[in-house]
C-alpha cells in the first residue's frame, strides 16, 4: 500500500537567514512519500537562489516563486491548491523560521490515518533556542474573538503529551487532511495573516470534522521572529484586532450574537481605555479603525453565511470549545536564560527558572540563596554546574544559602522538581527561585 502524500509548504518573505535550520530539518524526515516546496512571497533576498542552490538536487524539494507578495493566507492557498491538483493527501504548512524533528511527518501521517475525523492535525511546538518550553498545542479563543495557543510558555512534560480535541491549529505548523480543505474551504484570503488558521479550523468542525493535537509530532519554532517589534508590531495589533470581528461575523452562531457583542464591546472598552491610561494612543486607534472595517466587512460575511448555510455548513460545531473567559490572552511571561523577571521573597531578590537556566560568573566568592515560594507543593531541588561539572544540589522547603568560592565560567541550574502552575496559581511553571550575589555576576 502506497503511503499518502504530504506535501510541506514552507511560507517565506526574505526570511534566508531561517531557511537552512528549517530545510536541513525537513530532509530528515523519516517519511518516504513527501514534497517539500518553498512558496516565496517575491522575497529581495537571495531565499529562492539559496534553496535552489543547496537543495536543488533533491527531487523532493520544490519551488513557487509568486509574482508578489501574496501574504500568509493567499500564499499558502496557492501552495495548497498546487496539492491539491497533485493530489497530495495532506499538506503540512510550515513558517519558515520552524525545524521538524525527524519523525514529527510521519507521526502525523500515523494520527490521522488512525482518526480519520480529524480535519486537522496540531503538531506539539516548542520554542526554537528552549525546546523544553512550550510555544503550541493548538488554539484556544475566546468569546470576542481573541486566540492564542494553549500552552504557551509551559514546561514540557506529560500533561501534554496525550492528545486532545482542540479549537484550532496554529498556522506555524499546521496539518490538513486535503479532504476536509476540498468541503470546508482554503485560507481567507481577505484576513492576510493572524486568526486567519483558525477561521479555517472553524470550518472544518462544521464541514464534519474536528481539530486533534499530536504531541508526538514535535515542531521547534523561533516564536515572534517576525513581526515583533516597532511598525511591524503595531501592523500585527491592529490586524489582530480587525480579524476578531471578522471571524465573529464569518462564522459564530447568530443566536450567540446578543452575548458576543456585550462581551466584545466589554473588552475593546477595556482595552481602549488600558491604551490610553498606558499612553499608547495608537492601540486605541487600531480599536476604533477595526470598528469602521468591521461594518464595511459586513456585507461580505452575511454573503459568506448564506452560501455556507446552502452548503449545510453552518451548524457551528466548534462553539462548545470556544471560552467565555478571559475576554483576552492574560499574558505569559517567556524565560530569557532560562530565567524569569526577578520577584521579591521575604526582603529577599531572587529570580524565577524554568526548567534549566544559566549564567556566567567572573571567578570568586559566590553567595547561593534559595527559597521556595510554595512548600505545599513539594521539596526544591536544583542541581549547580559549573562548566558541566556538578558542584552543589541546593534543596529546601523554605530558605536555603550556601557560599562558594568557584573559577569563572557559565553556572547552570537544573531543577529536578517542577512547581506546576496548577498548584501554585502561576501563569508558569516554575522549576526554582534563585539569587546570586554578588552584583558583579551575570544574569
Amino acid at each position: 500500500m502506497t503511503d499518502p502524500l504530504v506535501h510541506v509548504l514552507v511560507i517565506n518573505w526574505n526570511g534566508r537567514q531561517h531557511l537552512e535550520a528549517c530545510f536541513d530539518s525537513l530532509l530528515g524526515a523519516a517519511y518516504p512519500n513527501v514534497r517539500f516546496v518553498l512558496i516565496d512571497n517575491a522575497s529581495a533576498d537571495d531565499s529562492i537562489s539559496f534553496v535552489r542552490n543547496r537543495y536543488g538536487g533533491d527531487a523532493r524539494v520544490d519551488i513557487v516563486s509568486c509574482p508578489e507578495n501574496l501574504g500568509w493566507s493567499r500564499g499558502n492557498n496557492v501552495g495548497i491548491e498546487r496539492a491539491m491538483k497533485a493530489g497530495a493527501d495532506y499538506v503540512f504548512l510550515l513558517n519558515n523560521d520552524t525545524a521538524t524533528a525527524p519523525g514529527a511527518i510521519a507521526k502525523l501521517v500515523e494520527a490521522a490515518q488512525k482518526r480519520p475525523e480529524a480535519g486537522a492535525l496540531a503538531p506539539k511546538m516548542v520554542l526554537f533556542d528552549h525546546p523544553d518550553i512550550i510555544n503550541s498545542v493548538g488554539i484556544e479563543c475566546s468569546i470576542i474573538g481573541s486566540s492564542w495557543d494553549l500552552g504557551l510558555g509551559r514546561l514540557d512534560g506529560p500533561r501534554w503529551n496525550e492528545p486532545r480535541k482542540v479549537l484550532g491549529v496554529c498556522g506555524g505548523a499546521a496539518f490538513y487532511r486535503v479532504e476536509a480543505l476540498r468541503k470546508a474551504g482554503l485560507l481567507p484570503a481577505d484576513f492576510d495573516i493572524y486568526l486567519d488558521d483558525l477561521d479555517l479550523c472553524l470550518r472544518i468542525w462544521n464541514a464534519g470534522y474536528e481539530v486533534w493535537s499530536c504531541p508526538e509530532a514535535v515542531v521547534r519554532h523561533k516564536f515572534s521572529a517576525t513581526m515583533g517589534a516597532g511598525k511591524s508590531y503595531r501592523r500585527k495589533y491592529y490586524l489582530c484586532t480587525r480579524n476578531r470581528a471578522r471571524l465573529i461575523l464569518r462564522n459564530f452562531p447568530a443566536a450567540k450574537f446578543p452575548l458576543v457583542k456585550a462581551a466584545y464591546a466589554l473588552g475593546d472598552v477595556r482595552a481602549v481605555g488600558r491604551a490610553l491610561l498606558d499612553l499608547e494612543p495608537w492601540r486605541a486607534l487600531a480599536h476604533v479603525r477595526s470598528w469602521g472595517a468591521a461594518a464595511c466587512y459586513l456585507p461580505q460575511a452575511v454573503a459568506e453565511r448564506i452560501r455556507r448555510h446552502r452548503s449545510g455548513l453552518s451548524t457551528c460545531r466548534f462553539w462548545p470549545l470556544i471560552r467565555t473567559s478571559p475576554l483576552f490572552f492574560p499574558g505569559v511571561d517567556l524565560p530569557e536564560d532560562g530565567w524569569y523577571p526577578a520577584r521579591q521573597f521575604r526582603g529577599m531578590r531572587v529570580r524565577p527558572m524554568a526548567r534549566r537556566a544559566y549564567c556566567d560568573i567572573d571567578a570568586g566568592a559566590l553567595r547561593l540563596t534559595h527559597v521556595n515560594c510554595y512548600p505545599h507543593a513539594g521539596e526544591a531541588c536544583v542541581e549547580v554546574c559549573l562548566n558541566a561539572k556538578p558542584v552543589t544540589v541546593l534543596k529546601t522547603r523554605g530558605v536555603g544559602e550556601e557560599v562558594l568560592d568557584l573559577p569563572a565560567g557559565r553556572l547552570e541550574f537544573t531543577a529536578n522538581h517542577i512547581f506546576d502552575a496548577e498548584d501554585t496559581g502561576e501563569k508558569i511553571d516554575i522549576g526554582g527561585w534563585i539569587g546570586i550575589e554578588p552584583a558583579r555576576t551575570q544574569m
